[in-house]
């Protein structure tokens, strides 16, 4: 390369004496480095990740109603690479609870119907999905996405674009054993079903209900177990929980309300004073049946023994203050409860719902009980301390359930194989 005649003068006017080095505390690059990768392409690299993140859509009944699929879909997209998808959610139903936390860049979509509406206008805006659900599906959500998600039980809120270059999957995070024994009904879930391309179910209880049901569709399906941030649990457990726990206690986490047997563990604990043991039961929720149980509580004269506690942000810090977790509950995919109980080292007694088989580890950390009598003898077991699972193993065991395992099997199974990738 040719050097200009009286270089040297010139470098010192402009920089001094650049022949001799700075403090090695002051000495910082300067120029600019030039990567060659001869084995990625450019797009892969973040200059061309605009043009080439993937549009996906996660629609679902309602993302606000402080329910434990809102959350886990929460914890799904906050851990999606926001450089490689652009997010929106759609909400069929809005309703004026608290909605989770989402990071920065993710879109929350209008709802179709909210609760501003008329009792008219919302009785004829809903049959409207069923009369013209393609002009829905037009109002709602643009036919711009490459990935679509149905995130409900059954009973799809939306029928997927009709693009055949487009992802879709229906995401089922529940039992559907006991679905009405309706021909229409099951035909519109069938048709729904019969257009996605994968049918993730986040339980093998869910698995074998939807093979049950569908058997034609036990080749699309795939487990995905729910995932979990458990510093998102573990750190706001330590919070105060602002009033006196009673040790001897048990916690319930859910709506209150006959689907989640909330009426039968009040039962149970009645059972249990009756034998003697005067144990406290807090109930963490609202629902249809919050005054009825209340009037059956003061009933059986178990008032200063059964805490209502409401609907709390973090039922964390009243669960890992008490003994153990009871749901009696008739219907779950993959109870996110179970999984943070046992993340606080409490154990759980439960009905056989979904992910129940799984958390229990054959009975290690969780009990599942067939009868109000075994209920009964695994709550004072676990409560009297004749029988508790040891913390450390339930910590290890937990640590299977990761949101980053969650991601990488939503990348792996998903959302690699994208139609026209």
């Amino acid at each position: 390369m040719p050097i200009p005649v009286g270089y040297d003068a010139y470098l010192k006017t402009a920089f001094g004496d650049y022949m001799t080095p700075p403090p090695i505390e002051k000495q910082v690059a300067h120029h600019d480095a030039l990567l060659l990768d001869l084995d990625r392409s450019y797009r892969e690299y973040h200059g061309d990740t605009m043009q080439n993140k993937k549009k996906v859509l996660f629609y679902l009944w309602s993302f606000s109603l402080g329910g434990g699929a809102e959350k886990i879909l929460a914890t799904i997209v906050n851990n999606l690479d926001p450089d490689k998808y652009d997010i929106d959610i759609l909400e069929m139903e809005h309703f004026d609870k608290p909605m989770p936390k989402l990071r920065e860049g993710i879109n929350i979509l209008k709802p179709y119907k909210s609760k501003k509406h008329s009792s008219i206008a919302e009785a004829i805006i809903w049959r409207l999905r069923f009369w013209f659900p393609g002009l829905v599906r037009r109002h709602v959500a643009k036919d711009n996405y490459d990935i679509e998600i149905s995130f409900t039980i059954m009973n799809p809120p939306l029928q997927f674009s009709k693009r055949k270059d487009v992802k879709k999957i229906a995401w089922i995070h529940g039992s559907i054993e006991n679905m009405p024994e309706n021909e229409k009904y099951l035909s519109c879930h069938r048709k729904h079903l019969g257009t996605a391309d994968t049918i993730v179910a986040i339980s093998e209880k869910t698995r074998e209900s939807i093979e049950n049901v569908f058997p034609e569709y036990k080749d699309k399906i795939t487990t995905i177990y729910n995932g979990y941030n458990f510093d998102d649990i573990r750190i706001p457990a330590k919070e105060d929980c602002g009033m006196h726990m009673e040790e001897d206690s048990m916690c319930c986490i859910g709506r209150i309300e006959k689907l989640k047997g909330t009426d039968r563990t009040l039962e149970l604990l009645n059972k249990i004073h009756q034998m003697g043991y005067k144990y406290h039961l807090y109930l963490i929720g609202t629902g249809d049946m919050d005054n009825e149980l209340k009037e059956r509580t003061s009933k059986y004269g178990l008032q200063n023994y059964v805490h209502f506690l409401g609907y709390q942000t973090n039922p964390y810090k009243f669960l890992s203050r008490t003994k153990l977790l009871v749901s009696m509950s008739y219907q779950e995919g993959f109870s996110g409860a179970f999984v943070e109980a046992i993340s606080l080292g409490k154990p759980f007694v439960s009905t056989d719902v979904g992910g129940a088989k799984e958390l229990s580890c054959n009975g290690k950390f969780g009990k599942i009980i067939t009868s109000d009598e075994e209920a009964v003898e695994a709550i004072i077991s676990y409560i009297s301390g004749r029988e508790y699972p040891d913390a450390d193993e339930m910590a290890e065991f937990i640590e299977e359930f990761t949101v980053e395992s969650q991601i990488d099997k939503i990348e792996r199974q998903l959302f690699s194989n994208q139609k026209g990738d």
